[in-house]
């Protein structure tokens, strides 16, 4: 072959090998071609000076050394640094990178030999022609080149001390500790803190400890990232379920005792009481149970543990005291009650109340000779705003008592009226009056005997009624005597006869005996006890960590005595004086009291197991509250790495030099006076500082190089290490890069259970990631994001974000698989990669990761991301109408053209077609916009066109008809075998027709078309007509347009039609003179053929009349109203020639009903009737119905029809009237059709219109007068209609 060789001073140059080689090269570079085929090499003059090299730096390389020089290594100038070059950008070169080694450089050697590093014939090192760097005109082969790493060929010289190059070769950096994991956790404010642990925060699985920061039943969750620091950053992974911590049982009960005396007549023992945990928090674990001893008891109607609160731990118990344990009499006695709760049968915590029993106060009654009434009063005091219940009951001695009326009269200053629905009697039917007027109050009761059979009317123990009232608000505390006094208007007998009238009623109540008046007691609201309790009992003292403090605030709530069911009736934030609680507390080194609010921060020097506030309201003291107080006793700051270098060929963007980053790990010891101390990481809760932000720049957890020199990272005063800058290098080695599923986090356990609140609790959680690699990419679009780490010749390693250089870019088997983008993710960029459209499969090296100076452009180190695409073909497609434009049913819609009638009828002029493709694994995926889907229209094309994003429109043009359209994938290889196809019709309004029916309708009159319109009877006006109009589609539907269509009618010779005019939106043709119109219906576009209507003389006469009025009662028929009332009837009317007339009398406006009909009633003083049908009533039929006839008027040569309608009148009473006899038919008569015989006994209801106006209707008098000779009264049945 021909070899060309130029060269310049102290170059050695050797070309070997079959083949052209030409080599130029500038003063100071060996360089050698060898191997069959064309190498050029071109190398810039001034390249490298000086370089690390390793062991046996002069190039000798097997038997036949090419290009060596004896003792002058080739190339070498003092004092250059490693690997800069002169004109030539890194890595240009053909086969040889600028700041090759002083030895030879890889792929030297001049023979064949053994095959030494890129000498092989067939895969020369370096690059033929134009081919891109490191590949081969036929071969293609990649080799890898490195500066400084080998001594001789066949052996290394030393360890790795730059960068690799691996750019075209798919191998990857050795993964980093735990795949890059930050695990946190979150979720609640005042969370855990994670255990104490190294300077990194990656880490596979971490433990969680310190819940006692939480408040029970806080809900948290550990979350899992990719990068970051330990408290912020990175690539969200997803997190656990969130856990929640768990309440202790209760270990304390604080009663107190709301009833302090339980009376016999409302024997109901309330405590409230509170529980805490052994550590003193008020939200404890509810119990199983709430019991109460030391008293016999007969229920519990409010002690269900639900009734305690979840926050408080404040809960309620009424007990009622069995009636064994009252006492008859005037006295008391005293009991001792213990409350208890208990889980699992176990009892927990219980405490004790002293009670008092007030004696039972001795039942009285009327002595039974006394007729009277008895009012029975509670004997128990009562609370303002609360509602007691009286009872009354009455002595009759012997006679039944069948009515009753009493006034009660009550003090306003004491007692209000609650209300009528607080009445009720089993006994009697009650009428109720109140009187709020006077000095007393008083509630009038009329009462009637619901059954005057009863034996419970008669005796000494009637019970008449109860009633309830209430004490009023600013009712003055203690005993009224006279809050209640009653009259006893009349006690009636079934008689009629009074036989107790205007007589003062007797009280029972506590003072005992008969009294003339009822006391009432009224107990002030005082309060008798005081419950308190923390908002949080555990506070950790951050202020050393950041300056902030943390409190815990004391809540009291003041006990009334009231008999309540709920906090809100039962607590209150001051006492009976207004007074407020207050809190104290003894000097502590713990923190400071301000008010009821304890404080941990600055004034805080010493932690203690037991902080004791008090708590007190006037005379109540609560029983203390105790916090736990922890405090950081030391602190430590540990740094991944506390000497940092710069790292060599990186800057900034401002061509600053770059140094290393670090992780920065802090935990504290926390304890206090007999605590026991845990060590915990505080690094999100402690401000981290430097105290020279030239030299160590600190953000979040993560110290930063800026110059040489030392700073101290502190955390305030409490910490602090140092950290060096120096100027010596480290070196990139390669990037290490994943691609990562959003949110694939897997964790272990993958739930996490309820923590207890205790110190040492802690939770261990493992997690790790899926990465893309590992499992298929089974979908366009899916991907995840790019998490990269540099990796340095020293060992350590830090996150590379877009923002500081990091590129990503597809390698060649993936440029069509992969696209790229950027996403933020919290104040960080990543990259994120997804399957591009019509991406082939593929699995391997897939993304370029390469860490690129920002200022010079040089890559700094590379790196690779696989992944695994594997797409599924589609298995079938659909096609169908979006649901955004329905266009009908089934697989066929129609549509129809912008303009026509059809869009009247709701018809849409365009269709949107909805596509999808079915893959497996992924369901149906939406492909109607996608630029891969082509809609075909295979028959109906001049019918309508279909865009790109599947909506269909109809073409311009008069055809009709079925377009069908065709959906495929020709471009998409997935799919190409897949389509579906709809069929789309184009349909328009082609034809109006329509038609006159009888107007008024009437059942079946739409079956009847209309063509003339004759004269109506003799009345000399004519009938009309309703049009209907009916339009027909091409696709053969049809649709009313009766309410939407115009219409025109028009005479050649006279107006035989009124002027079209439409009732309830729709034409009705009257005639007005004998002739002919021309009617013609339009709809839109489209008109009807002309047809004629013929107006006729000829009279249509009336063949039948039917009366069809609506009476009060139709069986019998009754005309029941009060006297003077009109009623219109209502006639059916058959005409000759078919028609019919529904309602001559009110529905024929257009006929004077007299000239049509004519009416007569054959009793006129009872019912009469005008010409015009309206009935007016008079006087009620007493022995037969009243009959009303009604007949067609006199026409000529046209017989008189005529009906007839057998009606009874029948009066109904007026307001204040009363009314004799049956409502419906004949008054008196046992059937209200026929009249009474002789011996037959009939019942006469007498009924009082009392009206509507709201008052109560309370006596009547009247009396009955009846002929002697003809009747004879049987009985009297008493009781009260309203009609």
């Amino acid at each position: 072959g021909t070899t060309t060789t130029s060269t310049g001073a102290g170059t050695t140059t050797t070309s070997t090998g079959a083949g052209t080689t030409t080599t130029s090269t500038g003063a100071g570079t060996t360089t050698t071609s060898t191997g069959a085929g064309t190498t050029t090499t071109s190398t810039g003059a001034g390249t490298s000076g000086s370089t690390s090299t390793g062991a046996g730096t002069t190039g000798t390389t097997g038997a036949s050394p090419a290009g060596t020089t004896a003792s002058s290594p080739v190339g070498t100038t003092g004092a250059s640094p490693a690997g800069t070059t002169g004109a030539s950008p890194a890595g240009t070169t053909g086969a040889s990178p600028v700041g090759t080694t002083a030895s030879a450089p890889v792929g030297t050697t001049g023979t064949t030999g053994a095959s030494p590093v890129g000498t092989t014939g067939a895969s020369p090192v370096g690059t033929t022609g134009a081919t891109p760097v490191g590949t081969t005109g036929a071969a293609g082969t990649t080799a890898s080149f490195s500066v400084g790493t080998t001594a001789s060929i066949g052996s290394t010289g030393g360890a790795t001390t730059g960068y690799t190059n691996t750019t075209d070769v798919c191998a990857t950096c050795s993964p980093l500790a735990a795949d890059g994991l930050v695990l946190r956790l979150s979720g609640a404010a005042g969370a855990g803190f994670p255990a104490a642990s190294a300077a990194s925060p990656f880490a596979a699985s971490r433990s969680f400890q310190t819940f006692s920061a939480l408040i029970p039943g806080s809900t948290s969750s550990v979350s899992a990232s990719v990068g970051g620091d330990a408290c912020s950053g990175g690539l969200s992974l997803g997190s656990t379920p969130g856990f929640t911590t768990q309440a202790a049982n209760a270990a304390t009960l604080i009663a107190v005792l709301r009833t302090t005396t339980v009376y016999a007549d409302y024997p109901v023992l309330s405590i409230a009481y509170a529980l805490r945990d052994a550590d003193g928090r008020p939200r404890v674990r509810r119990p199983d149970a709430v019991s109460v001893s030391g008293v016999a008891t007969s229920g519990y109607p409010n002690c269900a543990v639900s009734s305690i609160d979840a926050t408080t731990g404040v809960g309620f118990c009424d007990v009622v005291v069995s009636a064994s344990e009252f006492a008859t009499g005037t006295g008391s006695s005293s009991r001792t009650v213990n409350i208890a709760v208990s889980y699992g049968g176990v009892q927990a915590a219980s405490a004790s109340v002293a009670a008092t029993l007030a004696d039972a106060v001795a039942a009285v009654s009327l002595p039974t000779s006394t007729k009277g009434v008895l009012v029975a009063l509670p004997q128990a005091p009562r609370l303002p705003s609360e509602t007691f219940t009286i009872n009354v009951k009455a002595n009759s001695v012997t006679n039944v008592l069948a009515f009753f009326q009493i006034q009660i009269y009550f003090d306003p200053a004491v007692l209000s009226y609650a209300g009528d629905s607080g009445v009720a009697s089993t006994l009697y039917t009650l009428q109720l009056g109140v009187t709020t007027s006077g000095a007393m109050h008083y509630l009038s009761v009329i009462g009637s005997a619901k059954n005057t059979g009863s034996s419970s009317i008669v005796g000494n123990n009637i019970a008449l009624l109860s009633a309830q009232f209430t004490v009023v608000a600013g009712a003055a505390a203690g005993a009224a005597a006279s809050a209640f006094t009653a009259t006893v208007v009349a006690l009636t007998d079934v008689s009629n006869v009074n036989f107790v009238q205007v007589q003062p009623a007797s009280f029972s109540d506590g003072r005992g005996g008969l009294q003339t008046t009822g006391q009432t007691t009224v107990w002030p609201p005082a309060s008798v006890g005081i419950l308190a309790y923390a908002s949080a009992t555990d506070l950790f003292n951050v202020y050393p960590l950041n300056g902030d403090t943390r409190t815990s605030s004391i809540s009291a709530r003041i006990v009334k005595r009231s008999r309540c069911t709920t906090a809100a009736g039962c607590l209150t934030t001051s006492d009976s004086t207004g007074a407020v609680a207050t809190c104290s507390t003894p000097a502590t080194p713990t923190g400071t009291l301000s008010g009821c609010t304890f404080t941990v921060g600055s004034a805080t020097t010493a932690g203690a197991r037991a902080v004791p506030i008090s708590v007190t309201s006037g005379s109540l003291t609560a029983d203390p509250v105790s916090l736990r107080v922890w405090h950081p006793l030391s602190a430590t700051i540990a740094a991944g790495s506390t000497s940092l270098k710069r790292i060599a060929g990186a800057s900034t963007a401002q061509c600053a030099p770059v140094y290393q980053s670090t992780p920065l790990a802090v935990s504290a010891v926390y304890g206090g006076d007999q605590l026991t101390s845990v060590t915990v990481d505080v690094t999100c809760f402690a401000s981290l500082s430097s105290s020279d932000s030239a030299v160590v720049a600190v953000s979040g957890a993560k110290a930063t190089g800026l110059s040489a020199g030392s700073a101290q990272v502190r955390v305030r005063s409490i910490a602090s290490t140092s950290v060096s800058v120096s100027a010596a290098t480290v070196s990139p080695v390669c990037v290490s890069a994943v691609l990562v599923r959003d949110g694939n986090a897997a964790f272990t356990p993958s739930t996490v259970p309820t923590q207890p609140l205790t110190a040492s609790a802690s939770v261990s959680v493992a997690a790790s990631f899926v990465k893309n690699a590992d499992t298929a990419l089974i979908a366009e679009g899916a991907g995840g994001a790019v998490a990269a780490f540099a990796q340095f010749s020293d060992g350590s390693y830090q996150e590379l974000l877009p923002s500081s250089g990091l590129k990503i870019v597809p390698t060649d088997a993936f440029a069509l698989v992969l696209n790229t983008t950027t996403l933020t993710s919290g104040n960080s960029d990543y990259w994120r990669a997804f399957v591009a459209p019509n991406a082939p499969n593929a699995a391997g090296c897939a993304l370029k990761a390469r860490w690129v100076d920002p200022c010079s452009g040089t890559t700094l180190a590379d790196g690779v991301v696989s992944a695994n695409v594997s797409l599924p073909t589609a298995g079938s497609a659909s096609v169908s109408i979006s649901s955004s434009t329905p266009c009908g049913t089934g697989a066929t819609c129609s549509i129809t053209r912008t303009g026509d009638a059809a869009t009247q009828l709701g018809r849409r002029t365009d269709a949107q077609l909805s596509v999808t493709l079915n893959f497996p694994g992924q369901g149906a995926v939406d492909f109607t916009a996608d630029p891969r889907t082509v809609y075909t229209v295979v028959s109906g094309s001049s019918l309508v066109s279909v865009s790109s994003s599947g909506r269909v429109t109809p073409l311009a043009g008069t055809g009709t008809g079925a377009a069908v359209i065709n959906v495929t994938f020709p471009s998409y290889s997935r799919a190409s075998a897949a389509w579906a196809a709809i069929t789309v019709r184009v349909d328009v309004v082609q034809s109006l027709t329509w038609r006159a029916t009888p107007y008024p309708t009437y059942t079946g009159s739409s079956n009847t078309n209309t063509t003339t319109l004759r004269q109506i009877a003799c009345t000399g006006l004519y009938q009309r007509a309703l049009v209907s109009a009916t339009v027909r589609l091409s696709d053969g539907t049809a649709s009313d347009v009766s309410t939407l269509a115009d219409l025109t009618a028009s005479s050649s010779n006279t107006a035989a039609v009124a002027a079209p005019s439409k009732v309830s939106s729709q034409y009705v043709l009257a005639g007005v003179a004998p002739g002919t119109s021309t009617v013609t219906v339009a709809f839109g576009s489209v008109a009807s053929t002309a047809a004629p209507i013929v107006v006729d003389s000829t009279s249509a006469s009336v063949t039948a009349v039917q009366w069809t009025t609506s009476w009060q009662s139709s069986s019998p028929k009754t005309f029941a109203a009060i006297v003077g009332s009109v009623k219109t009837t209502a006639v059916s009317v058959t005409l000759s020639d078919g028609t019919r007339i529904t309602d001559a009398v009110g529905g024929l406006p257009w006929v004077p009903v007299a000239s049509l009909l004519t009416f007569a009633s054959s009793d006129s003083s009872r019912i009469s009737i005008t010409t015009g049908g309206v009935a007016s009533l008079l006087a009620s039929s007493y022995r037969e119905p009243v009959t009303l006839t009604v007949a067609s008027a006199a026409c000529p040569s046209v017989s008189t029809v005529a009906a007839t309608d057998l009606v009874y009148g029948n009066l109904e009473p007026a307001v204040g009237d009363i009314d004799l006899g049956n409502r419906y038919g004949l008054p008196f008569s046992a059937d209200g059709v026929t009249t009474p015989t002789f011996g037959q006994t009939i019942a006469v209801p007498m009924r009082l219109n009392f009206g509507t106006n709201g008052a109560f209707f309370t006596f009547t008098s009247f009396n009955l007068y009846y002929p002697a000779a003809w009747l004879k009264l049987q009985g009297i049945t008493f009781n009260l209609y309203y009609p």
